[in-house]
């Protein structure tokens, strides 16, 4: 559990993957929203702030690397990878974590709070 309510977005093209990892963070007391693509994640943040951002790397219309350079000129969120793509052909920079899937729900839930100390 997390002392104080946490705001996290997931982005990822995979709707099993989006409901399986909502479901386990939610389990964690915290609060989850989820967006397809970079186009909806815009959107839901222009509605709402998040303390965390999970973004997939390959998804349609706008890539996980596009999405990041976006949104890191906008917002101050911690912001991580949760990708299939192997780390070491993942370009890091600027980013604040990596979460390789598939992951354990045990995995997820440690690397989320890492990155959310």
């Amino acid at each position: 559990m997390f002392k104080k309510l946490k705001r996290i977005l997931i982005i990822d093209d995979e709707e099993d993957m989006l409901e399986a990892a909502k479901k386990i963070l939610e389990a964690e007391g915290c609060i989850v929203e989820t967006a397809k693509n970079g186009a909806k994640a815009l959107d839901v943040l222009k509605q709402s702030k998040f303390d965390l951002i999970l973004l997939d790397i390959i998804m349609p219309t706008l890539s996980g690397y596009d999405l990041l350079r976006l949104l890191r000129e906008k917002l101050d969120s911690k912001i991580a990878y949760l990708t299939i793509v192997p780390k070491k052909e993942v370009e890091l920079a600027g980013v604040d974590g990596f979460i390789q899937k598939p992951y354990s729900p045990k995995t997820l839930v440690t690397k989320v709070r890492g990155l959310l100390k």
